[in-house]
C-alpha cells in the first residue's frame, strides 16, 4: 500500500499530470438513453484495451467515501464493485481530506472528510474491468447496478493512470507523450473538443 501511494505522490500528484488525454464518451446522446450508455461502454472499453495489454500488471486503486459520497445520486449499490472483485486480496487504509467551511458566526472551520482507499494488484486479464467501467457509466444515469467510487487503473511499468470519471468521459495520464500518442492519432475524433488545442500542442508531430 505504501509503495503505490508514494508512487502516485511522486509521479502523479492528485492522480494528475500535464501529459494526459481526455476522451468524450457520451455525447451527443441524451442522458439516460440506451444509445448513450451503449456508446459510452463501447468507447471506454476500446480505449482501455488500447491503453493496457491483457498481460500488463496493474494496480486498481479505489477511493471510497461510503454510501453518502454524493448527496444528489447516492451510492445505492455501494457493494457492487466489491462483489465484482470478490476473491481478490484487497489492502485497505482510512485517510482524510481536509476542507474549509464557514460556521454560522462567519468563522472559518476545518472539516475532515473520511474515506477509505482500497488497492488490488494483478494482471489486467484478472480483473472484470468491463463490468467495472460499465458500473461507472451507470452511476449518474440512474441505472443499477452502479459504481460511485472513484477507480484508478495504474501501471507503474508504463507510468500510466487511467480514470473513467463518469459517463461523460475518461482521462489517461502519463509521464511520456509517446505512451499516449497512438491514442491521440487513432481516436482523435473522440477527444474532448474543449481541450483539443492543448492536446494538439502535445501530440502533433513537430
Amino acid at each position: 500500500m505504501k509503495n503505490i501511494i508514494e508512487y502516485i505522490d511522486n509521479n502523479f500528484p492528485n492522480f494528475g499530470s500535464d501529459v494526459h488525454i481526455r476522451f468524450e464518451l457520451g455525447e451527443p446522446f441524451r442522458n439516460g438513453s440506451n444509445r448513450r450508455i451503449k456508446q459510452v461502454n463501447q468507447r471506454v472499453v476500446t480505449i482501455f484495451e488500447e491503453t493496457f495489454n491483457q498481460s500488463d500488471f496493474i494496480y486498481v486503486f479505489i477511493k471510497d467515501w461510503g454510501n453518502q459520497e454524493d448527496p444528489m445520486f447516492g451510492n445505492t449499490t455501494h457493494e457492487y464493485i466489491y462483489e465484482l472483485l470478490n476473491g481478490k486480496t484487497i489492502e485497505e487504509e482510512t485517510l482524510f481530506d481536509l476542507d474549509e467551511d464557514v460556521d454560522d458566526e462567519g468563522n472559518r472551520i476545518e472539516i475532515k472528510n473520511e474515506y477509505q482507499i482500497k488497492v488490488l494488484t494483478g494482471l489486467v486479464s484478472s480483473f472484470p474491468y468491463r463490468e467495472i467501467l460499465e458500473g461507472i457509466s451507470h452511476y449518474e444515469q440512474g441505472i443499477e447496478p452502479s459504481i460511485g467510487q472513484r477507480v484508478y487503473f495504474i501501471s507503474k511499468d508504463k507510468n500510466i493512470v487511467f480514470n473513467m470519471y463518469d459517463d461523460r468521459g475518461c482521462i489517461i495520464h502519463s509521464r511520456s507523450k509517446e505512451q499516449l500518442r497512438h491514442l491521440y492519432v487513432k481516436y482523435n475524433d473522440w477527444i474532448v473538443n474543449y481541450w483539443r488545442e492543448y492536446f494538439d500542442s502535445l501530440y502533433k508531430e513537430e
